[in-house]
């Protein structure tokens, strides 16, 4: 009956925590609120980061004070959430932050940032060379209006320029995202059953005093561990 046992409580393990506090929820949560903050962010100094740090633990604090609530106290998972968070999703966070901060603050390199110069420039350029494309025999362009699409989509190539590297920049955090998921399954998977008991029993990690009462000298007897 003891193997029974040992998969209920696997089984339970499974859904014990529930999703918007599991690792990847939460690194969405705390990267979505990095990221309203990070326009506003000159530098990622060290003023800076412990000032995410701190966000990051006040956010903790307050989903694990939400699970303690719930009758879930379980004070090793946060512990490795912590631990995930402060050296993991962080420093490759300001990483990729500064980064961006960087490309965004010349305009990702693009001619004139796009200004209003530019853009004139480029309905111009796509006139030409959609005029040229019509007046050359050998290139298979014989539509009129082609000069004229591009002469009118030639304003927007620094929007659709813009998008495509933050739209690159998303995906990288995505992928952030979608490691945390892969860890966070782990975490689940092997932790050990001594832990899952005490939290689905509602009590957090065995403290000092608990195990020096049961040994004496707080000492495990040699020969166990």
């Amino acid at each position: 009956m003891a193997g029974a046992d040992d998969c209920g409580v696997l089984e339970d393990a499974s859904v014990m925590v529930p999703e918007k506090y599991r690792l990847a929820a939460i690194g969405r949560h705390l990267l979505a609120a990095f990221e309203r903050r990070r326009p506003a962010i000159a530098r990622f100094d060290a003023e800076a980061i412990a000032s995410l740090s701190a966000e990051s633990e006040a956010a903790l604090t307050q989903m694990e004070a939400q699970l303690h609530e719930m009758e879930m106290n379980d004070p090793p998972y946060w512990a490795k959430v912590r631990h995930a968070m402060e050296n993991v999703v962080i420093p490759r966070y300001v990483a990729l932050a500064r980064e961006e901060n960087v490309r965004a603050a010349d305009d990702y390199g693009l001619w004139r940032g796009g200004d209003i110069v530019a853009r004139a420039t480029f309905a111009g350029v796509g006139l030409f060379l959609g005029g040229l494309a019509v007046a050359i025999p050998w290139i298979p362009v014989t539509e009129k209006w082609v000069p004229w699409l591009l002469f009118v989509g030639g304003p927007f190539v620094p929007d659709a320029y813009f998008w495509w590297y933050q739209r690159r920049y998303r995906k990288k955090l995505d992928r952030l995202i979608a490691e945390l998921q892969q860890a966070g399954e782990s975490i689940e998977t092997y932790r050990p059953l001594s832990e899952v008991q005490r939290t689905l029993a509602g009590e957090g990690a065995p403290s000092q005093e608990q195990n020096g009462s049961q040994h004496p000298e707080g000492r495990v007897p040699q020969g166990r561990l």
